[in-house]
């Protein structure tokens, strides 16, 4: 019995389509790739070798995961999911693809949000562990793969209505190509004064200058940018949560004792997130 196509997924070694024999994927060439027990399918290509630390590790992953259950970010998760639903309203089963899924909280939410409409999600990232938290969370409603964004993703050209690229590598050529004419491209950033607060009390690392700018030029000639939109919003943070928080930058690993210890002795503290989202079209 044959299995049925998994729109619009294709082959990473041949291109061609992929179909579900429910414990393995696999294309008319006969190449296959077997289903986790989780529910996620490592589509890298065979011959690529990555280095051996990628991704996000497996202590970030789960200090994310603990803090955003919180519901901390959950302002940020309800912009992003108004302007995920408005570009799929009135679409015939629009493709949504999370590039950089982490630990699946931004697309757990979006599911909850388009429960029982016709939209099909993916979720893909580099990190195994991630890809694997993601898919145990989001469940039957997503499908997750572990790819490389720097390498050439498996979705046939111009098959993607929504990409979500939040705090995650990104690859504008690429995107260019998934992304059906007039489709959205949804980055999200950190804006420069993003918990300044607690980068200057504990000496943590600070926002690449210029990154706006930085990122807007690199799409300049593949999508047209939307109306930018900031928001930011207060954290009251116990010693607890700014643990977690702190865990969940880029650096944390390399935090100093004295660092380490400021932050132990951190009762309560105050600081503001603030994010910087930028709506993309395709140019047709």
């Amino acid at each position: 019995m044959g299995g049925e196509w998994i729109r619009p997924l294709v082959c990473p070694i041949c291109a061609q389509p992929l179909a579900d024999y429910t414990q393995t994927w696999q294309c008319p060439a006969g190449h296959s790739f077997d289903v986790a027990r989780e529910g996620y399918v490592n589509l890298l290509r065979r011959h690529k070798k990555l280095p051996e630390m990628v991704g996000d590790a497996s202590e970030m992953l789960r200090a994310r995961r603990e803090f955003l259950a919180q519901g901390f970010y959950e302002p940020l998760s309800d912009l992003v999911n108004g302007l995920v639903v408005t570009a799929v309203t009135e679409q015939s089963t629009p493709v949504v693809v999370d590039v950089g899924c982490g630990e699946g909280y931004y697309l757990e939410r979006l599911a909850q949000q388009l429960a029982g409409q016709p939209v099909v999600l993916f979720g893909v990232d580099i990190a195994k562990t991630a890809v694997r938290m993601a898919a145990k969370r989001v469940g039957e409603h997503g499908r997750f793969l572990v790819v490389d964004v720097y390498d050439k993703l498996p979705f046939v050209d111009q098959s993607v209505r929504v990409l979500l690229n939040l705090f995650a590598p990104r690859h504008p050529a690429e995107f260019a190509r998934l992304i059906a004419p007039g489709g959205l491209l949804l980055v999200v950033i950190p804006a420069p004064d993003h918990l300044q607060s607690l980068r200057s009390q504990f000496g943590l690392l600070g926002i690449q200058a210029e990154k706006q700018a930085f990122l807007t030029a690199q799409f300049a000639d593949l999508f047209t940018v939307q109306s930018v939109q900031t928001m930011a919003f207060p954290l009251h943070l116990d010693n607890h949560s700014l643990s977690l928080l702190i865990q969940m930058m880029p650096g944390a690993r390399h935090l100093t004792p004295p660092q380490q210890e400021a932050i132990a002795q951190t009762p309560v503290v105050e600081t503001v997130a603030s994010f910087v989202v930028l709506p993309m079209r395709r140019d047709a």
